[in-house]
């Protein structure tokens, strides 16, 4: 009976994490583009992680773009040391970029939404001889 309790609080915690209702109707996007965000990322990426922080595996980065169109990383799982310092430098880094969204809306009014980036950061090294 414990067993079936634990199964289904789980399941309904993934089910809630996964059910994020949209509340807009067209996504927020780069204004320079895909290509020109994934570049810019990884300049961030270069300078702030390679340094400084030890990152291994898949990381999702959650954006948050207001109204205006001004980006803010808020949150990157899974959890890293130094979580927060690590945040503060992307956007630092990024400060320029991240006023180059073009908000959510929904109608024809901008709103507020997330956006998420997943990257991989791979950890294995090959020397060949």
């Amino acid at each position: 009976m414990e067993k079936k309790l634990l199964q289904y609080f789980f399941a309904l915690m993934i089910i809630n994490t996964f059910s994020q209702q949209k509340t807009w109707d067209k996504d927020p996007y780069y204004k320079e583009g895909n290509k020109k965000h994934n570049e810019e990322f990884q300049r961030a990426i270069d300078y702030a992680v390679d340094q400084n922080y030890v990152v291994y595996g898949k990381m999702t980065f959650t954006i948050f773009i207001n109204d205006k169109g001004i980006a803010k990383i808020i949150d990157v799982t899974p959890k890293v040391k130094n979580q927060k310092m690590l945040i503060d430098d992307l956007n630092y880094v990024l400060k320029k970029s991240n006023k180059k969204w073009v908000s959510a809306t929904k109608g024809t009014k901008p709103v507020q939404s997330f956006y998420h980036l997943t990257i991989n950061f791979n950890t294995e090294v090959y020397d060949h001889d």
